[in-house]
């Protein structure tokens, strides 16, 4: 049995071919390789992100809780000194009808003082002995 010329062209097609697919299959378990790295590298990635964003949010919420009752401190402190507010204002309202009162009927009170004051000082010259008429002429 002899070997044929024109055989050693498949066998080394067949072995090109081989070659070619151990090549082929390198370069994919490569590219996979790479694939997979850069999708560790997103999970890892998107992993730490996520952390950031939860601590991000606690945070966040803290700092709502505390705004929330420092509103309401405020709002409390605000109802108070609204209280406060009406309360002196009441006040005041008194007081200033009390001074219209006295500023309204000052000279009326004035003019009855001082007729109270000569009555007095009538009824005094009466009592020490003075005599009446005196008093009748004058007036």
């Amino acid at each position: 049995f002899k070997k044929s010329g024109g055989g050693g062209g498949v066998i080394q097609m067949l072995e090109k071919i081989r070659q070619d697919a151990h090549a082929d299959e390198a370069e994919l378990l490569a590219t996979e390789q790479n694939s997979q790295k850069a999708y560790e590298e997103i999970v890892q990635d998107s992993n730490e992100a996520l952390t950031a964003d939860e601590a991000a949010i606690v945070d966040k919420s803290k700092l709502m809780e505390e705004a929330t009752a420092e509103k309401s401190e405020t709002d409390a402190s605000l109802l108070v000194n609204e209280q406060e507010f009406t309360t002196l204002d009441e006040t005041l309202s008194s007081y200033h009808l009390d001074c219209d009162f006295v500023v309204k009927y000052f000279a009326t009170r004035q003019q009855a003082r001082t007729e109270e004051l000569e009555a007095i000082a009538q009824a005094k010259a009466i009592l020490s002995g003075a005599k009446f008429e005196e008093f009748l002429q004058e007036a």
